[in-house]
């Protein structure tokens, strides 16, 4: 497993793993996907959703190079940039769904789109609806990463 931790992993994410084109990162993301039961063949997705899901992937491959993300089974561990004041460093768990994270977004109307997704989120990482603001306060690269997590999740 890619861990950031092995000097060895900065050659190797990018090493023919067997499959041509295939970095140790992207089998990461791809056992992320698999662990979460998160459908990733490419080959099964129409246009519209390829699309999608390779910007999602790229990012979280970005990520995972960076060594900002580490997957963890069903989870990823992410380590906030520098480019978010205040939380710079910080570490956030992005978990699996459950009935408290659909819950999240209870309460608000449906012209409030952007709150739900927020509070979607936030449930994802265990925050609580008075937390959304440690979300919605990251900078873009940082909540992309945590927003393409919700978006795999919901579109599964």
């Amino acid at each position: 497993m890619f861990d950031g931790n092995n000097e060895n992993d900065d050659a190797a994410e990018f090493t023919d793993t067997g499959n041509p084109g295939t970095t140790l990162a992207e089998q990461e993301f791809t056992a992320y996907c698999e662990a979460n039961e998160i459908d990733c063949d490419e080959l099964a997705m129409d246009e519209d959703t390829l699309k999608d899901f390779v910007k999602i992937k790229k990012r979280f491959v970005r990520a995972i190079t960076e060594k900002r993300l580490v997957v963890n089974g069903c989870k990823i561990e992410y380590t906030v940039s520098d480019k978010s004041v205040g939380m710079a460093g910080q570490k956030i768990t992005i978990g699996r769904p459950t009935g408290r994270t659909m819950l999240a977004m209870d309460g608000y109307k449906d012209s409030q789109q952007a709150s739900k997704l927020l509070a979607y989120m936030a449930a994802l990482c265990n925050m609580s609806k008075t937390e959304i603001h440690k979300i919605s306060g990251l900078d873009k690269k940082d909540h992309q990463i945590i927003q393409d997590a919700a978006i795999l999740f919901l579109t599964a």
